[in-house]
């Protein structure tokens, strides 16, 4: 893990290879054996269902297999805490609190200073979230703050969704201390940390109805099979005015533009499918509405840590979930 943490800076895929060939290995002899039905079942043929639109459809056969790769990445973590339980927890929160304490600076941005790897520490809160204690007060109370820190604000509501899974709201204190550090929290928050609170044009919203219109103007086949896998980038490529851009900053649109109805039809369907799985735990409900939440502005698609730690985690959770219910 410590290996695929550092490729992060020389390029996605080769850390997302390591990422996924390393668990794949773990957990492939298990799903191997396993027999699935009902639920699981229609999960899985869900996911086969996209991946087949984007190996289907128009693109490059590296930005296909980097699209699939995405796409897995979730999954696969949830899999890995569904099958290993607690045991991915001691190879995931060593690695990342190795790393992130040699590899986090704070940035000076136009807004103020920031800390980098939101979303890094924002795996291993939510990590955090499945551990015993003492160890999850210490670890999420400092992963917490150094999301507050990088002042990433779909980093910070994302940190607040996953943290109602664990919020225990017929619990006296949670009311009479809790809510009164929390107001606290808040309060300290906007005034050290302004840039939480600034409204300012990112430009994510004339790109998006850029795209839009692109879609809208395109023939029926696009519209239902999509432009095809890396076809975002490429557009984005070819305006002067997006070199910054990056990226659409927004998964769920990218599914569409790229995978067309029939792809964001299963999208939306496979997320169903998720929280339907996870509804017997809070916990994991909240974690993977938080990481649906992040990809409405942002490319969580691409931040391969992260999803493997949310689904790890929402996987513990539901396993532990089980165990209780027996």
């Amino acid at each position: 893990m410590l290996v695929s943490l550092w490729l992060t800076g020389f390029g996605g895929m080769a850390s997302k290879l390591v990422l996924i060939g390393f668990w794949g290995i773990w957990v492939f002899p298990l799903v191997f054996r396993a027999r699935l039905t009902g639920d699981g079942l229609v999960a899985c043929l869900l996911l086969c269902g996209l991946i087949a639109i984007v190996g289907a459809g128009n693109g490059d056969s590296d930005e296909k297999l980097r699209l699939i790769g995405n796409i897995l990445i979730l999954p696969l973590g949830l899999v890995c805490g569904i099958c290993l339980g607690r045991e991915c927890l001691r190879v995931m929160v060593p690695a990342l609190a190795v790393y992130l304490p040699v590899a986090s600076v704070f940035q000076a941005t136009h807004e103020g200073w920031r800390l980098n790897h939101p979303f890094l520490f924002l795996g291993l809160f939510v990590l955090a979230c499945v551990m015993a204690r003492p160890a999850r007060g210490v670890i999420g109370a400092i992963s917490g703050i150094a999301v507050l820190l990088s002042q990433t604000r779909i980093a910070v509501l994302a940190l607040v969704i996953a943290l109602l899974g664990r919020v225990r709201f017929s619990h006296a204190m949670t009311w009479f201390l809790g809510i009164p550090v929390l107001l606290g929290v808040m309060v300290m928050a906007a005034i050290w940390l302004p840039r939480l609170l600034m409204t300012h044009g990112s430009g994510r919203l004339a790109f998006w109805q850029m795209f839009w219109d692109d879609w809208l103007q395109a023939d029926t086949v696009r519209q239902w099979l999509g432009f095809g896998a890396g076809s975002v980038e490429a557009v984005l490529q070819r305006l002067p005015s997006a070199a910054a851009f990056g990226a659409l900053h927004n998964d769920h649109f990218r599914i569409l533009f790229e995978t067309g109805l029939i792809g964001i039809i299963l999208w939306v369907m496979g997320w169903g499918m998720l929280i339907w799985l996870a509804r017997g735990s809070r916990v994991a409900v909240c974690i993977l509405a938080s990481v649906a939440v992040t990809m409405v502005t942002d490319n969580t698609l691409s931040y391969g840590h992260y999803l493997i730690c949310c689904g790890m985690a929402a996987g513990i959770a539901m396993r532990e979930a089980v165990v209780e219910n027996r």
